[in-house]
């Protein structure tokens, strides 16, 4: 075998997955959106701390009006964010999923639908005190599902699925917001209602009643504790803002839709609320009714529909609003970005650091031009500080057009000097507006809109990536393509890639595309799609022959049929979310019939053995939050840490597994021993609160040293073949696994690599049909790469993991101490949390080329092309798999981008999704480069 006939297939197994992956990056370029969050606070000055020359700290001492204090701010461009001089209390009650049309009411409307007419209290209030009620549409901006719309309404900006900070770990609010700004002034808040505020936002609160909010098929037990409380808490004075989340409007959406007589129940519950807490509200309080989103005609919301979007701000003050005629017309639009800027100036706080809004005088106290102003301009001062903030941290938008707008907001600031009269005020009010609607328009257009056009290039690259390389696999004659990889196919690739990249970057020199990075993945995946069916069409008489003439085995359509099934029915956020208990059913199965076909009584153990594991893995899979009861009573929430017994069974699981494997692993097997010694004291050393935490990472890294130095020894020929290289490989990565998920979770790597050894012995037994001997087509059936690859997903929920961003623990990055303060150390933690994650994936792609070499009938027998053919064909068949389950993901996220489970189901999928397949191509490449490094290159006959 020639020495470049081997490295091709490994070259190719890199192209393939380059394919594979710049197609996700794109497809996530499109998708995902992201934006970058900033720890800035917005601080503000008392106003008693200026003087009359409108300097902080004046030593000129002399008598003057607020008025005339203001004025003299105002004249100094550099003047800090002034604190409010008056301030109210504000009661915000939070109807979720109170859709605008919900509100109206129309006399004449003879037969109204069930959630027509519900609320006449809101029209009846707005015409009998229009200074005192306003009644607008609230327009959201996508995602419009409960958890971004409560960040966009605290923060004032326009939250996405991944808001990139220095702790994307915790779902608590890493940004400044409405909440922080008077709590850590002093002043108390109080919360009734959905918990996703007490998750947002812990320990913020003076007294807290946060209720469950995921039973969506129950309308009434939230809402009625709220109930019990609200009125209450509306008599007290010990707190400056009062935050009370109903849910039934929003659940009866989810369960009926809104045109039910539910729906209509709970709007009228809703009526009577409002009615109550207006005879209620003591006078310094100012009301604000809200929904977060809207819904669709089928109870829906998440997406960016106009149904979605629209919801209703209902507003009421006692002693009266701001606003002429016009500010105050029934049915105006206004944004939700824009309540925390308002809210923030009715408490007398300067509004949040990431604030895009603009204030909504309207729903403001009436206040004399310069208190106006004064809040006009800090506004402004805060948001010119955002832009420059952000234009030093991100480079998202381009510094053009934020020099372009920074100036555009200084200069605003200084013509409030100018304005004295209320003509002048509404015109003044009218240009901030405008160039607040500019500025949260440049952010909108890199955050909140899809990419469509990016996310179709994507799947179609996807698509040809798996489709043509399924017909290699599947359709060329298996003795034929060792005459594929010893032509120019390859290198031809190659040169064609490269002409593409030189082409791209000629173009973008000439500034002719916009997109260098898009540009190069599309080209590059158009010729390599084209120059796959190529060598499809080239070899089609033997594909064509081999599918005329071959019949499989009955287990190596199932195989294929349970693999592609379970990434089809990705579409399902119900399957999703029991994703873990399936995949386990559905390895059972296929391992269960390959034992069948063999049919011997050692096959029926082994398959037993196997089912034995598997129930094991089950008491460590947990649960999510979306499984409802499993979840509350706290099966779901993992703490990682060791229990006596648990701390056992780790000791037990890895001693048993080295003291099995040295004996037949050779001299490397030292390695395994030792590095295994290394673990279990760094459990035993820092275990409970007598261990010592020092002395558990030093030998926590003692571990990762052996491993490391071993993984490196794996490359010394000795001339044996690669079966012993690719084994100690696996028991390395499972060390490594056990090391990352900690004593707690470490016996389910024991638990995954008996599995796969278990199913590895089964493999050997398989016979053609009406043959006793092995063959080579048996041995790279599409079964045996359906069933690692399903071994490997399920093992990502066996390991205690589960596809939400809520279920990480990120104490596997400090297990061995702080990387921070290492060399390399955002390199490293990247590393150790990507094993935590993916390492079942990573260690079950190393050991496919095993699937082809165990067994007395496996290495020994087969000559060295025939071995890295074999192995060549499993490696593509099980990367393809994940690459199936990926595309999958993906194609259900671009169904689904409206769907209500977008960024809580379907979106998490597709990350977790893309880094199982991201490990299992690194690992396949990692087991194929290992074997073809210790397979001979001379020839023998096979």
């Amino acid at each position: 075998m020639k020495m470049k006939e081997k490295w091709n297939f490994i070259i190719y197994l890199v192209w393939f997955s380059y394919l594979i992956l710049s197609a996700v990056l794109m497809f996530g370029q499109g998708f995902l959106l992201s934006r970058k969050t900033l720890s800035d606070v917005s601080e503000c000055v008392p106003l008693e701390k200026f003087g009359c020359d409108g300097h902080e700290n004046s030593s000129i001492k002399l008598p003057c009006s607020d008025d005339d204090k203001i004025r003299r701010i105002l004249s100094y461009s550099g003047s800090p964010i002034v604190c409010a001089p008056k301030k109210n209390k504000v009661a915000l009650i939070l109807v979720d999923a109170l859709r605008y049309d919900f509100t109206e009411y129309d006399k004449n409307n003879a037969s109204p639908l069930y959630y027509q007419n519900r609320l006449p209290v809101i029209r009846r209030t707005v015409d009998k005190w229009p200074n005192r009620a306003r009644i607008f549409r609230f327009m959201a901006d996508p995602p419009t599902t409960t958890l971004q719309r409560i960040k966009a309404l605290v923060t004032g900006s326009l939250p996405t699925f991944v808001d990139m900070s220095s702790n994307f770990a915790a779902m608590e609010i890493q940004e400044d917001n409405v909440i922080d700004q008077i709590v850590n002034q002093g002043n108390k808040a109080v919360l009734l209602g959905d918990d996703t505020w007490a998750r947002l936002m812990p320990s913020r609160w003076h007294r807290s009643h946060a209720l469950y909010s995921f039973h969506t098929w129950d309308l009434d037990t939230v809402d009625n504790e709220v109930d019990s409380k609200i009125y209450d808490e509306l008599k007290k004075t010990d707190w400056d803002l009062l935050v009370a989340h109903y849910l039934g409007v929003d659940h009866a959406g989810h369960r009926y839709g809104p045109n039910h007589p539910e729906m209509a129940r709970k709007l009228k519950e809703t009526n009577a609320r409002i009615e109550k807490f207006i005879e209620a509200l003591p006078q310094d309080v100012i009301l604000y009714v809200i929904g977060d989103h809207g819904m669709t005609e089928t109870g829906d919301h998440g997406g960016e529909s106009k149904a979605e979007r629209t919801a209703a701000l209902f507003a009421y003050y006692g002693l009266g609003f701001a606003g002429d005629e016009s500010d105050r017309a029934i049915g105006r639009e206004v944004q939700q970005t824009d309540l925390a800027p308002t809210v923030s100036a009715a408490l007398g706080r300067p509004p949040p650091a990431p604030s895009l809004g603009n204030l909504l005088l309207p729903v403001l106290p009436n206040m004399p031009v310069t208190h106006t102003l004064l809040h006009l301009s800090n506004n402004l001062k805060q948001v010119t500080q955002y832009l420059v903030r952000y234009g030093e941290e991100s480079q998202q938008i381009s510094s053009d057009k934020l020099a372009q707008l920074i100036n555009a907001t200084r200069a605003q600031i200084d013509l409030a000097t100018e304005v004295y009269t209320q003509p002048e005020l509404r015109a003044y009010i009218s240009d901030v507006r405008n160039l607040m609607d500019k500025v949260r328009g440049a952010f909108r257009e890199v955050w909140v809109e899809f990419d469509s056009l990016a996310m179709l290039r994507a799947l179609l690259l996807l698509l040809l990536a798996v489709f043509f390389n399924w017909i290699v696999t599947e359709g060329i004659p298996v003795e034929h393509i060792p005459n594929v990889f010893s032509s120019t196919f390859v290198p031809s690739g190659l040169i064609a890639m490269a002409v593409c990249i030189s082409f791209c970057f000629t173009l973008d020199y000439f500034e002719m595309i916009d997109n260098l990075g898009h540009a190069i993945i599309l080209s590059t995946g158009l010729v390599s799609g084209a120059m796959t069916c190529l060598l499809v069409i080239t070899h089609w008489d033997g594909i064509t022959q081999r599918w005329s003439e071959g019949r499989s085995q009955f287990y190596e359509r199932f195989a294929r049929t349970a693999l592609f099934a379970s990434a089809a029915i990705l579409v399902s956020n119900s399957y999703i979310i029991e994703e873990g208990a399936t995949l386990s059913y559905l390895a059972l199965t296929v391992l269960g019939l390959l034992a069948w076909n063999v049919r011997t009584m050692k096959s029926l153990l082994l398959w037993a053995g196997f089912g034995f594991v598997m129930v094991l893995t089950r008491s460590y899979r947990g649960c999510r939050e979306e499984q409802g009861d499993c979840w509350t009573s706290g099966e779901g929430i993992s703490t990682g840490n060791a229990s006596r017994a648990a701390l056992v069974l780790a000791l037990g699981s890895v001693a048993a597994v080295i003291a099995i494997a040295r004996r037949h692993v050779g001299w490397r097997g030292y390695g395994v021993v030792i590095a295994g010694i290394f673990a279990c004291s760094h459990w035993a050393v820092g275990w409970g609160s007598l261990g010592s935490p020092s002395r558990s990472r030093m030998l926590a890294r003692g571990a990762w040293l052996v491993i490391v130095a071993m993984f490196a020894l794996l490359w010394k020929k000795d001339g044996k073949g690669p079966t012993m290289p690719l084994v100690v490989g696996g028991l390395l990565l499972y060390l490594a696994n056990t090391l990352v998920l900690g004593a707690a979770f470490a016996p389910t790597a024991g638990l995954a690599l008996l599995s796969g050894f278990i199913a590895l012995n089964v493999v050997p037994m398989l016979k053609t049909e009406g043959s006793t001997k092995f063959s080579l087509t048996t041995r790279c059936s599409s079964s045996m790469a359906c069933l690692w690859a399903l071994l490997a997903s399920y093992h990502f929920y066996g390991t205690g993991h589960h596809a939400t961003l809520g279920h990480v623990r990120w104490a596997a990055v400090f297990h061995a101490g702080d990387p921070n303060y290492t060399p390399l150390g955002t390199p490293i933690s990247v590393a150790l949390m990507f094993v935590y994650l993916f390492g079942m994936p990573l260690m079950f792609g190393a050991t496919v080329p095993l699937l082809a070499l165990w067994g007395r009938n496996g290495a020994g027998s087969l000559g060295p092309r025939t071995q890295l053919l074999a192995v060549f064909s499993l490696c593509l068949k099980f990367a393809l798999c994940f690459a199936v389950r990926v595309f999958a993901c993906a194609l259900s996220a671009t169904i689904h981008c409206r769907h209500l489970m977008i960024w809580g189901v379907f979106t998490p999928k597709l990350l977790f999704e893309v880094g199982s397949c991201t490990a299992a191509l690194l690992g396949a490449l990692i087991g194929a480069t290992l074997t073809a490094w210790h397979v001979p290159s001379q020839v023998r006959s096979s």
